[in-house]
């Protein structure tokens, strides 16, 4: 059962707050914060207690897994922790408040890994056919959890960074964000996962900036790099565009690598014996044969972006092999089991676009579903085409920020 005191705060209504208003708040003078620190004070224990009703009344038995019940913990802890501590009033109070706030957001919980093992053990308890039959509810379920999850850390972080008071930035809000330079970043951490998952990795070649290889980026397209910024600003959270863009060039890399070390692996089992020796394929090959892959063979990933008046647009492209119609619907469903478990994705790349993992948002199996969220938390989106046999196209739309709402449901309905 929940305390006393987390029922309480579950039934107050969580407050929906515009991003210009949050980006003025993270830009004012001292007398703005404690403003800004006596609403979260209350706001956030609200979240908080919110988010242990919703899972508390969670159907299909996922309540009493372990995995939630340990959330639940968690959450409960972290609205004691705000009910306990004192109203900040003046800058004095500034700096306990902000140590507070940071253990909140360092989640010592490991929610997406718990919740995790939450379904697994549902899921093992019942059954897969059963499971099957429930599994868009349990991601609707997760979906809604999720995104709570977001406004709130969204809250925490960007109070915690609007100390710092860096020029063009309120918090969090950064209001000239260079999209080429986050995908070439992540471009460079998901090549080397890769390498290191796989023994290679395909190139990554980003396109949209204008910039050349001499200029430190990657190799360009056939067409060149063409610069599709139009001289335009483009205000965005960067920390979750970074988590999106890592999900996805992992994905593609991933999916990538995987086809074509399966291709090596198979040409290996088709090649003669000799002198009636065993065929090279009698165990994986190792990461000298994936590196000749990547040289002689792996097509890159292109990522491209544009600025567009209304929105700036993102579409990762792979040639892995695609997604088989019958398991895209799974892509976006969270904690998937892969074909170390239930084999729900085994056909050449698919396994690789449910694999990649970043950050500790992103526990295996729930990368692209969050991703598809922080999009759309903002009112922009998150569509995965695939062609079977050949590749994936991933199109990322965000919006401008400053104008839109967050996009939280409504407090808990007692």
């Amino acid at each position: 059962l929940l305390s006393p005191r987390v029922e309480e705060f579950a039934r107050q209504t969580a407050t929906a707050v515009r991003l210009g208003d949050l980006y003025r708040w993270g830009q004012g003078d001292a007398h703005v914060r404690m403003q800004f620190a006596r609403f979260l004070h209350r706001e956030i224990a609200i979240r908080n207690a919110q988010l242990c009703k919703e899972l508390r009344v969670l159907p299909f038995g996922l309540a009493g897994t372990t995995g939630v019940s340990e959330v639940i913990r968690g959450f409960s802890a972290y609205v004691d922790c705000m009910a306990e501590c004192p109203v900040p009033e003046t800058s004095k109070d500034d700096e306990p408040f902000m140590r507070l706030l940071g253990e909140i957001l360092e989640d010592r919980v490991q929610v997406v890994a718990a919740l995790g093992r939450g379904v697994t053990e549902m899921r093992d308890a019942m059954g897969e056919e059963r499971y099957e039959g429930i599994r868009a509810e349990v991601d609707h379920i997760l979906d809604r959890f999720f995104i709570k999850r977001i406004g709130l850390r969204f809250l925490l972080q960007h109070y915690i960074e609007a100390a710092r008071h860096e020029p063009g930035a309120s918090g969090i809000i950064h209001s000239d964000v260079a999209v080429g330079r986050i995908l070439r970043r992540e471009a460079q951490e998901a090549m080397r996962i890769c390498r290191e998952t796989y023994g290679a990795s395909p190139d990554v070649i980003v396109i949209g900036d204008g910039q050349h290889p001499g200029d430190g980026g990657f190799s360009t397209s056939v067409h060149g790099n063409p610069d599709l910024s139009y001289d335009r600003q483009f205000t965005y959270v960067p920390v979750h565009l970074e988590f999106s863009c890592a999900v996805l060039l992992q994905s593609a890399c991933f999916a990538v690598a995987q086809r074509h070390v399966r291709q090596r692996r198979a040409e290996a089992v088709a090649a003669p014996q000799i002198d009636g020796g065993a065929c090279a394929s009698a165990s994986p090959p190792g990461p000298a044969a994936a590196r000749s892959i990547q040289h002689e063979e792996m097509p890159p990933v292109q990522a491209i972006f544009a600025y567009g008046e209304e929105e700036v647009a993102i579409r990762i492209s792979d040639e892995g092999g695609g997604i088989p119609s019958s398991q895209q619907h799974l892509v976006w469903s969270y904690f998937v089991s892969g074909p170390r478990g239930s084999g729900a994705f085994a056909e050449d790349g698919a396994e690789g676009w449910r694999r990649s993992s970043f950050f500790e948002l992103s526990a295996e199996g729930a990368g692209l579903p969050l991703a598809r969220l922080h999009a759309r938390y903002y009112g922009g989106d998150l569509m995965l085409k695939s062609v079977e046999g050949f590749g994936t196209d991933v199109h990322m739309f965000l919006n401008r920020l400053g104008h839109n709402c967050e996009r939280l449901p409504q407090g808990v309905r007692i």
